[in-house]
């Protein structure tokens, strides 16, 4: 006989959502009923009863006024599209909380107890990646589990362990993730915390790119930080060392010289001082000229 499906009552589905959604009351709770938009069971006494069906409806409706602000009336449309199976639950992200991170795609949450075996890592490797702060466990219905962006993080932690990485080493990421955060969340928070949905909707997208404008930042910087244990990317251009071992020429190409009537022809060597007949030119001051260029050893020496 299969076990009896747990039912909540809503002081303990204010606690569960409580974690998400901190501004959930039990007014609001009751004030969705109302609108029709959840339909809990009613005990004989009255009391109501919700069910995990109930939470994930819950946590659907709560995100989709957080993240798209959408009124409830457009959010009851999407619900009973759901129900008429005119969408499906895949379809509407939005409704496992992951949104659309490429990075997130094939990653579900975990409980606590199955995670060595759905992960590959030891229990110890993961309590230690608990303790250090790199990842942390929830608490849901069920149990301790870990939510599907903390499953990728356990996934991209097992990669760093095959280069001999341990779970302390990768506290300085979350120290600089901290420090990013912050300084990112300054920048947009007088527009995040405006009345206006249109502001809020575009302080959401400025966040969104400045995350991904500060991940490609981190990457250069990173790259330019080791680039000297790269490789050089091929390039026609030489270096100055390579440009003083290639030899030199030695003679240059003959000038042109306007003929008369406009015509230009190969210029005539002009003859030498003998072959003239005249008289040397004087030598440029400061500049040898002749034998002295290169000065004989006088008898002295």
């Amino acid at each position: 006989m299969p076990a009896e499906e747990k039912k909540y009552g809503i002081g303990e589905i204010q606690e569960i959502l409580n974690k998400e959604f901190p501004d959930i009351t039990i007014s609001k709770i009751r004030f969705l009923e109302k609108e029709g938009l959840i339909n809990p069971e009613r005990t004989a006494s009255g009391y109501r009863k919700y069910s995990k069906a109930n939470i994930t409806q819950l946590s659907y409706i709560l995100r989709l006024q957080r993240e798209e602000y959408l009124p409830l009336s457009v959010i009851k449309k999407k619900m009973l599209d759901l129900k008429s199976g005119k969408v499906v639950a895949g379809d509407l992200t939005v409704m496992s909380g992951q949104g659309t991170d490429p990075a997130m795609i094939g990653a579900v949450p975990v409980s606590l107890d199955l995670a060595p075996s759905k992960t590959g890592l030891a229990i110890e490797t993961i309590r230690e990646l608990v303790e250090y702060g790199i990842v942390s466990v929830s608490e849901g219905p069920e149990g301790k589990y870990f939510p599907a962006e903390e499953v990728k993080v356990l996934g991209l932690a097992k990669q760093f362990f095959r280069y001999g990485v341990e779970p302390r080493h990768l506290r300085m990421f979350t120290q600089f993730v901290s420090r990013e955060a912050s300084f990112i969340e300054q920048v947009v928070r007088p527009q995040l915390q405006h009345k206006d949905p249109n502001t809020k909707r575009s302080a959401i997208k400025d966040l969104e790119n400045l995350m991904a404008l500060s991940q490609t930042f981190n990457q250069v910087l990173l790259r330019n930080a080791l680039a000297s244990y790269l490789p050089r990317p091929a390039s026609f251009e030489m270096d100055e060392g390579e440009e003083e071992g290639m030899p030199q020429a030695t003679t240059s190409a003959p000038r042109q010289a306007e003929q008369p009537g406009g015509q230009v022809g190969m210029t005539v060597p002009s003859p030498g001082p003998e072959q003239a007949g005249g008289v040397p030119p004087a030598a440029t001051p400061g500049r040898p000229t002749g034998p002295e260029m290169f000065p004989e050893d006088s008898p002295g020496d």
